[in-house]
């Protein structure tokens, strides 16, 4: 009965958010390769932060040493939710070398509230519904627990991460449309913003949603970190 519960709540959402849709809240769905910005030097590096996984576990980044790693964060009921599906022909593209680069996804709620699943419905919201049709993630897309990544409870990571990348627009978003305080100038601006980090944990390009064009936008990046310090 639980199952069958949650299973309608994610349907219930789904047609909810296709008249939402309608309205297109965020940032327009068009690519936009210049939305992109070089992330400055930083003492830390992404090796020294903590996550959440979907279980409740907590486990270290330190897990991802000598990868290159592409940051995500996401949302089930977002126009760019799509995005997923380029996930992994992306990782398939970068691993024929060998197994060093993953992407690491992480949930978040602040956008338009896109995500309001927890943490154990997250799976079945992607898997059945959007993108559904029975679509997993390839072994190095990791997905892990809801965080925030504005506001007074934003993750340290994501507090740490943006600090290190300059803003790549210069509008964020609506106010009635971003659901945390207070909005600072380098926010995230939306669902799916990227951010690329290089074999030594250190983050080195910031991409805005709609910077993706299938992830062509970001492909040369990748190819550039991953013939360092090889």
């Amino acid at each position: 009965m639980q199952r069958l519960c949650t299973f309608l709540t994610l349907v219930g959402l789904y047609v909810s958010i296709q008249a939402i849709e309608k309205y297109q809240p965020g940032p327009k769905v068009i690519d936009e390769s210049t939305r992109f910005s070089k992330c400055t030097p930083t003492n830390q590096s992404i090796y020294d932060f903590q996550v959440e996984t979907l279980q409740g576990d907590f486990t270290d980044l330190s897990q991802y040493k000598g990868q290159v790693l592409l940051v995500i964060n996401v949302a089930t009921f977002c126009a760019y939710t799509q995005q997923y599906i380029d996930f992994n022909p992306l990782i398939e593209k970068n691993i024929r070398n060998g197994p060093d680069f993953n992407i690491l996804a992480f949930p978040c709620n602040q956008f338009y509230l896109q995500e309001p699943a927890e943490n154990h419905e997250i799976m079945n919201g992607i898997t059945k519904v959007r993108p559904g049709n029975g679509w997993k993630p390839h072994n190095n897309l990791h997905i892990y627990g809801k965080l925030e990544v504005n506001g007074d409870n934003q993750h340290p990571l994501y507090e740490w991460i943006k600090d290190a990348c300059p803003q790549t627009v210069l509008r964020i978003g609506k106010r009635e449309e971003l659901m945390y305080n207070p909005i600072k100038v380098n926010d995230i601006t939306w669902n799916f913003e990227k951010f690329l980090v290089d074999r030594k944990g250190r983050p080195r390009y910031r991409f805005h949603p709609t910077a993706w064009s299938h992830g062509e936008t970001v492909q040369k990046y990748i190819d550039e970190l991953l013939q360092e310090f090889k």
